[in-house]
């Protein structure tokens, strides 16, 4: 099996378990509103070269439970490389957000994602979106990039 084969077998499990994250009574609650695999073309030649690219872009919306951002959504970008899972994605907020752990471009900032520190390549991404949503609710003074 190749890597591309392997990230793509990778990659979509991942992308099963975010949808499925949707639900109520979730833990943690992601809507999906972009993955690589919806890629609508007619053409499938075109659809298995995206799958095949160096970077790989999944775009959706988080669910906080803290009582100050219940009432919001707030959509996530994931950016993975071609070397996912043994490399962290980049989250970044598209909905504009004041928070401590956020820079002013929207780059999440938290230890997890950081390819020296705790990053395992058995992380998943609903593991992310765990860390996204846990320091949203509880903000992290140690990795503040906003104060």
């Amino acid at each position: 099996m190749t890597n591309t084969n392997k990230l793509n077998k990778v990659l979509w499990t991942n992308i099963t378990q975010l949808k499925l994250s949707n639900k109520e009574g979730s833990p943690v609650r992601f809507l999906l509103d972009k993955s690589p695999f919806d890629e609508n073309d007619d053409d499938d030649n075109d659809n298995k070269n995206s799958l095949k690219n160096t970077e790989y872009v999944i775009i959706g919306r988080i669910l906080p439970n803290s009582n100050i951002f219940k009432e919001s959504s707030f959509q996530i970008e994931m950016k993975l490389t071609s070397n996912y899972p043994f490399e962290p994605p980049e989250v970044r907020f598209l909905t504009p957000i004041y928070h401590p752990n956020i820079d002013k471009n929207g780059k999440f900032c938290h230890p997890l994602l950081t390819k020296t520190t705790r990053w395992k390549h058995g992380a998943t991404l609903i593991d992310v979106v765990k860390a996204v949503v846990e320091h949203i609710d509880n903000p992290d003074i140690d990795y503040a990039v906003n104060t």
